[in-house]
């Protein structure tokens, strides 16, 4: 596995990196499964694609070289060019400057960029899966992080009844509580939630960690430090 990731770097490196070369440093088998059809072709076959004249990214990072890491079938997969489509809800990975192919979620066990984790888990509110990031974990509950995206349409001018400028494509987020394999709840990220997840002899402890650094529960960065710490007192 090891030579095969090498292989793939070196790939890259040479900006040969298109459907060949990941078969070559994985396997055919292993690209039709992992990879599937470029993002182009899926857009245009199920018609998933918004008007152009959108304004905002649909991706989650504005970068794309995140160096991440995509876990298949209990195999790791090294992608230096992946990034997270939040308007379609699937990662895509960018082969070269004109090819970007989706990733598919069938058989990924999670996907590692930088720090974060993503799993799949079933939304309660559509009834399927999607990307959940990891936020944290306390005692037997894990906090997870959805995005998601809205189309905010443009204004009306109310004599022409033309749209004034263009529609804006707004990055939004939700947070959930997983107990369990697939026990997911929405819910408010806020102080209360926090604190009754925790040992009540920590509460004051957490408070009191929370004020003395600048610490909101609101924040979700902010509370994966708390929780942090949180987790540290019990090691």
């Amino acid at each position: 596995m090891k030579k095969g990731i090498c292989l793939l770097m070196l790939v890259c490196s040479l900006k040969m990196f298109s459907q060949d070369g990941f078969s070559m440093a994985y396997g055919q088998n292993d690209y039709i499964q992992l990879v599937g059809m470029s993002s182009q072709d899926y857009n245009k076959a199920v018609r998933n694609n918004f008007d152009n004249k959108v304004k905002g990214s649909a991706y989650l990072y504005p970068s794309w070289s995140n160096n991440a890491k995509v876990y298949f079938e209990q195999k790791e997969y090294a992608f230096p060019n992946l990034n997270y489509n939040v308007y379609a809800e699937r990662f895509e990975a960018k082969m070269d400057k004109d090819s970007v192919f989706i990733i598919n979620p069938k058989g990924v066990d999670k996907v590692v960029l930088g720090n974060k984790v993503f799993k799949r888990h079933l939304d309660p509110e559509y009834q399927r899966n999607s990307y959940f990031e990891e936020l944290s974990r306390l005692n037997d509950v894990v906090l997870l992080r959805k995005y998601y995206a809205e189309i905010q349409e443009a204004g009306l001018n109310p004599l022409t009844k033309v749209p004034m400028g263009a529609s804006k494509l707004l990055q939004k987020e939700k947070f959930y509580t997983l107990k369990g394999k697939e026990d997911l709840k929405v819910v408010k990220l806020k102080k209360s939630l926090i604190l009754n997840l925790v040992d009540d002899d920590n509460v004051k402890i957490l408070k009191t960690y929370a004020k003395e650094h600048g610490l909101s529960f609101r924040n979700p960065e902010d509370v994966i430090q708390i929780v942090t710490y949180y987790n540290s007192l019990g090691a």
